[in-house]
């Protein structure tokens, strides 16, 4: 007797069996991560930590495109009619010390042509940062400075060589690209000053947090408009430093608004020195209260104490939708780096 073969259709069967369970199994997991984080850690207490590791890995991932496309998640806004933003590069008002709080009382505030700095000589970096990015047609191109320079008008400002061989990147806080994009060269050389940079870990500094400063400069303005952010250092009391006396922070964070109308959208990410180079930025969503809580600052004081706590409490379940650009500049950006 000839041996048995397996009809095509069988096979085709299986086939359309696997890719209709994959294709369940990321709209479930899409699903699940966009859960407040409660709900999901409650259903999940017993499973498996394995299990629940790929079932957030695989969620986030694919959210990660559909957030971007504006087919799921939430944002956090409020009906804002009547404001005027307080500064130019701060939409709520600057970072405000709450008493009692964690935030350093050493703070000097550095005015530039495009963002302001809060810098700590002690830390021997800046606290906060504030700057605004517009919408433009016409970004500019500019080569990148090879080097940054010691900042005359910040106390205690560190050389360029105090960061070599540290193993830690210079990391702006205010982005290269998205000043430089718009507001030319001498802008750009502000910010290569080193009172605008923060010992980061590589990872960090080349993986999630350049994703968000990407996505701030090249995407959020054609969608939103003027995208304001304030972007800052988390330092505990128990501080490590570099051998030349650099205080290395914890963890950042950035702090982002934008108003539509008469609409006003916020959101915050934290990012500890040792995530992942890969990690999906949509995982690092925290609450306003929350930065604060971290960084001992009261943010976007300048809105009425309503719309303020609404921002401030609220946690989104994704980052702001991009468009179909920004999804195949996230896959690239999976497939290499992307430095500011």
């Amino acid at each position: 007797m000839g041996k048995k073969t397996t009809s095509p259709s069988i096979w085709m069967r299986i086939v359309k069996f696997l890719t209709l369970a994959l294709a369940a199994g990321m709209v479930g997991a899409n699903g699940f991560v966009h859960e407040p984080r409660e709900w999901r850690e409650k259903l999940t207490a017993s499973w498996p930590a394995p299990v629940v590791q790929t079932l957030e890995n695989l969620g986030n991932a694919f959210a990660d495109y559909t957030d971007a496309l504006g087919l799921s998640g939430s944002d956090v806004s409020v009906d804002l009619p009547v404001f005027t933003p307080t500064n130019d590069f701060a939409f709520g008002g600057y970072p405000v010390p709450i008493p009692g709080g964690a935030a350093r009382t050493d703070v000097v505030v550095l005015h530039k042509q495009t963002f302001t700095l809060g810098w700590s000589p002690s830390l021997r970096h800046a606290v906060w940062a504030a700057y605004r990015v517009s919408p433009t047609r016409k970004p500019l191109e500019l080569m990148r400075p090879s080097s940054f320079i010691p900042d005359a008008a910040a106390p205690s400002s560190p050389k360029n060589a105090d960061y070599a061989r540290s193993g830690y990147d210079r990391g702006h806080l205010v982005p290269n690209h998205a000043i430089a994009s718009r507001f030319g060269k001498k802008a750009q050389a502000e910010t290569f000053l080193t009172s605008n940079i923060a010992p980061q870990r590589p990872a960090l500094n080349q993986g999630p947090w350049a994703d968000v400063e990407l996505r701030i400069a090249d995407y959020w303005p054609d969608h939103f408009g003027d995208v304001w952010v304030i972007v800052g250092t988390i330092s505990p009391p128990e501080r490590q430093t570099l051998a030349a006396g650099i205080d290395i922070p914890t963890a950042f964070y950035q702090i982002v608004v934008t108003r539509q109308a008469d609409r006003v959208r916020a959101f915050a990410v934290v990012m500890p020195q040792r995530i992942s180079r890969r990690a999906r930025p949509r995982i690092t969503l925290a609450t306003i209260d929350e930065v604060e809580q971290l960084s001992g600052f009261d943010f976007l004081s300048a809105l009425p104490d309503a719309e303020e706590t609404t921002l401030e409490a609220g946690r989104p379940t994704r980052l702001w939708p991009s468009g179909f650009r920004s999804v195949v500049s996230i896959i690239r950006r999976r497939l290499g780096s992307y430095s500011n």
